[in-house]
């Protein structure tokens, strides 16, 4: 795996586009919440809305609901280190820095 972008000839595609099960709309927690709802309910708005509290953490927050989807799935994170080897992980839809081809490709890049 090579980082990630939005697009990329030779990348693997992460949103509900590509493989869905890396897509933060398919993605499930054990509790059985999506990340991205899961998201959205700690930001405490819709969204694209900026979230209620001013010093929110939309990375770190983001980012720690990826983690524990890969602490609770590690078959999942491992599949993906395959399928993506020597790829660009991709969100054809991602237009800020939260975005799961990002927050996969960091988890995969630490472990």
């Amino acid at each position: 795996m090579k980082g990630w972008s939005r697009y990329s000839k030779n990348g693997y595609e992460v949103s509900s586009r590509g493989d869905k099960r890396f897509s933060a709309f398919y993605a499930r927690l054990n509790s059985g919440i999506t990340i991205e709802k899961a998201y959205q309910q700690a930001k405490g708005s819709g969204k694209g809305k900026p979230a209620v509290h001013p010093e929110f953490d939309y990375w770190g927050t983001y980012l720690g609901l990826w983690k524990q989807w890969a602490q609770e799935n590690p078959h999942l994170i491992k599949e993906l280190r395959t399928l993506s080897k020597g790829k660009v992980l991709t969100d054809r839809f991602a237009t800020t820095q939260n975005n799961q081809a990002r927050a996969l490709a960091w988890i995969l890049m630490r472990e």
